[in-house]
């Protein structure tokens, strides 16, 4: 036996290995003390954070330092034996039972494993992205002035949440579409993703606050429920939990995953995507061209989840006449487009007065999809990358970009082989439509609702080692892009 082990041994039945001895009772009794005691400040300091100060007849607490100190100490001596309580017997039991408990609910119904992954990537990766956003926000200077004023007294720990273009969805939240002409107008953006802010925040008075907190709360819910249905999909076409887990994964880490959780459209755009194509999958194709007419009121790309649709309502097979009802059911995709325009049309005069406002930005689409980044590799090659990348501020932000880009483009064929036509279709066409314009800010964030790329990566990295380098520097590269978007530097 090491000697290590004979100096504290684990519990275990009297005269086993490992076991206490028959004399240990008063140990036994000093580490219920001791837990209980840690449990008592950490109890006061959580007491003291959620109420303030504290006084009733048996105990009162001032301040939190103290407590919590104290917790620390306690905590970390308690770490270092390794004996049972009757407070860690207790929750070993109930942690037993929570477990035998998930087993049970995993094994009768096909959600469990999907919620308990999703949820495991949302908390895991959000706390952390949250933290170096905040973190950042309080150690660097903005380089932009912001648009808007937070309405909150924590406005550093808010302004984690919102840059950008959020400041024109909570302006069509509170206000409504204004169209301007002659400079930006809100009506470049899609309505789905504001009309919710509104709506949630209407019975809290509609406040600016409530619009902020309506924006976060709907970025998370829709986040979390598309990466159960994004698990769900990859489960019934690859087949393993596994690739379904690692999908849900890599589209949590992604480098440009950042406005999922932020007053962004994107996590909607993303949840009505995956579920379009889920219901399809399933057969329920008036409900896969409802949610395919709310992607197309929710990002001007949300038209291309037609492509997908169409391609497989007419490989499901079933005649003419099913087919037919397919394609019926799925006209709704494009109607959700023309009530927009239709909307516009009234506002404006107008009914692409929504692409068109976009030349205020100075962006258009329609080049040829690999004009701009010809452009870029000669102005590299004539310079040299040293030189590009310090001639300017911000040829890193749209270079970071252009690689991202470029990584989808390359899985393209490979998307068609495992995938089929129809995803494949969609994400050549969802990365290859951005390509076409005249700025490669923003490729980024439209490979970030490409789902079937990481269905595609969950489904074949296969090797331990590739699956945590992945996840390493996708981390990595995530927690630096959060940082610039919350300081105000243009990664949008």
């Amino acid at each position: 036996m090491p000697l290590l082990r004979t100096c504290w041994p684990s519990t275990g039945a009297a005269g086993e290995e490992g076991s206490p001895p028959p004399n240990a009772g008063w140990v036994w009794c000093l580490l219920s003390v001791l837990d209980l005691a840690i449990v008592v400040t950490v109890g006061a300091t959580l007491a003291f954070i959620l109420c303030g100060p504290v006084e009733t007849w048996l105990f009162s607490i001032k301040g939190a330092s103290k407590p919590s100190l104290q917790a620390f100490v306690l905590a970390a001596v308690r770490s270092g034996i390794r004996r049972d309580s009757w407070l860690t017997a207790a929750l070993t039991a109930a942690c037993a039972a929570v477990t035998e408990g998930h087993r049970s609910l995993s094994r009768g119904s096909a959600w469990a494993p999907a919620l308990t992954d999703a949820a495991i990537a949302v908390v895991s990766t959000r706390l952390a992205t949250t933290a170096v956003g905040f973190a950042a926000n309080l150690a660097f200077p903005t380089l932009i002035q912001r648009s808007m004023v937070t309405p909150f007294d924590a406005a550093k720990f808010a302004e984690t949440f919102a840059a950008w273009d959020s400041a024109w969805y909570l302006d069509i939240a509170q206000t409504g579409y204004v169209f301007r002409p002659d400079s930006q107008s809100n009506i470049a953006f899609f309505p789905l993703y504001p009309v919710l802010i509104r709506t949630l925040a209407f019975p809290f008075g509609g406040t600016e606050r409530a619009a902020w907190l309506s924006g976060i709360v709907i970025s998370y819910v829709c986040f979390f429920a598309a990466l159960v249905l994004l698990h769900r999909l990859t489960e019934h076409m690859a087949g393993r939990r596994e690739a379904a887990r690692r999908a849900v994964l890599y589209a949590a880490v992604f480098p440009f995953s950042f406005p999922f959780t932020r007053i962004y459209a994107e996590s909607l755009f993303l949840l009505v995507s995956v579920a379009a194509v889920w219901l399809a999958v399933l057969g329920r194709w008036s409900w896969a061209g409802v949610c395919g007419a709310l992607a197309a009121l929710t990002r001007p790309n949300g038209i291309l989840i037609a492509i997908p649709l169409g391609l497989m309502a007419l490989r499901s097979g079933g005649g003419v006449k099913m087919i037919s009802r397919r394609i019926v059911a799925l006209q709704m995709v494009p109607a959700g487009l023309g009530a927009y325009c239709l909307f516009a049309f009234t506002l404006s005069g107008d009914p692409l007065a929504w692409i068109n406002a976009q030349r205020h930005w100075g962006y258009s689409i329609g080049n040829a999809p690999w004009a701009i980044m010809q452009g870029t590799l000669e102005t590299i090659e004539a310079q040299g990358l040293y030189t590009y990348l310090v001639s300017a501020e911000g040829q890193i932000y749209g270079l970071s970009h252009a690689l991202i880009g470029l990584g989808v483009i390359a899985l393209i064929p490979s998307i068609f082989n495992r995938l089929g036509v129809a995803l494949g279709c969609y994400v050549a066409a969802g990365i290859l439509i951005p390509f076409s314009s005249n700025a490669l800010e923003g490729i980024g964030r439209y490979a970030a609702t490409l789902f079937p790329v990481f269905m595609y990566l969950g489904a074949t990295v296969r090797s331990r080692r590739l699956h945590e380098a992945l996840l390493v520097g996708a981390s990595l590269w995530l927690a630096l892009n959060i940082a610039l978007f919350v300081t105000q530097r243009p990664v949008y």
